[in-house]
């Protein structure tokens, strides 16, 4: 890919490279005259995207210097220091406003419902399935290793979220199957604060997998991928103060957030007690994250009933 990108698409807008630099999907390089540029393959038909972002009055977005049906250039803008907090919290300001822009409703069918649900369901299931048969063998063992036994101690907190799943799915059906429409935005589908160039002006790139779907993956790829980092429950408040999820698509999230990955135990001990350490993690600040954005949530609806 690198090499026809080189020649196919820079060679076309530079005839004249100093210097190469291949960076995960991207090629950094420079001209003749010392410019920077970046070069990506065009896989998501980038200049449809830009025109469509343009017209929805969002402009967080590199200026393209080239563009072939092959690949796109950018200039290289330089990401200026910025404290990692104040950056995952622009970032997710800018996803909300990005959602914000670019929402509009869809009709909804039943069956389309009906087939979400049997998904999220036998997923649950399935979960329940892998965790109790770890916890029986565990508990079958004549002595359990460290990583076991903290499985074990916890597995109660594994099962409560996927019965809270299961509630909660149950739920989110029958709120579902009385709506005909659903609400649909462009996903970045890549949020990471690495694509958030800071400069005098914000900038947000690696827009490949960019995508339209209801508006809470963005959120959920980003909690899973930096939960342990930083504070969530003032991200979500910040996300939610420019674009409030739907009743349905909070609880929709919920239960993807709280459905726990499958940790696999090898034969390295602290590989498996890392993995367990790190689920148990996980499961703690996402309950954290519902119990304290539901107890606020009670509260105004509390306050909006007394006045």
């Amino acid at each position: 890919m690198n090499s026809n990108l080189l020649r196919n698409t820079i060679r076309k807008y530079s005839p004249g490279i100093k210097k190469v630099e291949y960076r995960n999907n991207a090629i950094i390089y420079s001209d003749n005259e010392q410019n920077k540029f970046v070069a990506k393959k065009n896989k998501n038909n980038i200049l449809d995207l830009y025109r469509y972002l343009n017209s929805r009055g969002f402009d967080y977005l590199a200026e393209l210097e080239f563009c072939n049906d092959e690949g796109y250039i950018y200039r290289y803008q330089k990401d200026i220091l910025t404290p990692n907090e104040q950056k995952m919290s622009d970032l997710v300001k800018i996803a909300a406003l990005l959602h914000n822009k670019t929402v509009y409703y869809v009709d909804v069918t039943l069956d389309e419902i009906k087939e979400t649900f049997e998904k999220l369901n036998n997923k649950i299931d399935n979960t329940f399935n892998y965790y109790d048969d770890v916890i029986t063998m565990i508990e079958s063992n004549v002595y359990m290793s460290p990583s076991e036994y903290m499985l074990a101690r916890n597995c109660n907190s594994i099962f409560s979220c996927l019965n809270f799943c299961k509630e909660k799915l149950n739920e989110w059906y029958e709120i579902m199957e009385k709506k005909s429409k659903k609400r649909i935005v462009l996903l970045h589908n890549k949020l990471d604060p690495n694509h958030l160039i800071k400069n005098k002006n914000n900038i947000l790139i690696s827009w490949d997998n960019a995508s339209r779907d209801i508006p809470i993956y963005d959120f959920i790829n980003l909690y899973k991928k930096n939960y342990s980092s930083y504070d969530f429950n003032e991200l979500y408040r910040e996300y939610k103060n420019k674009f409030p999820f739907l009743k349905e698509e909070t609880i929709l999230m919920y239960i993807i957030l709280f459905i726990p990955d499958k940790i696999k135990l090898d034969s390295s001990e602290l590989k498996n007690t890392i993995e367990v350490s790190k689920l148990c993690n996980y499961l703690y600040t996402t309950d954290k994250l519902f119990m304290e954005n539901e107890t606020k949530n009670s509260k105004i609806q509390d306050n909006n009933i007394n006045e």
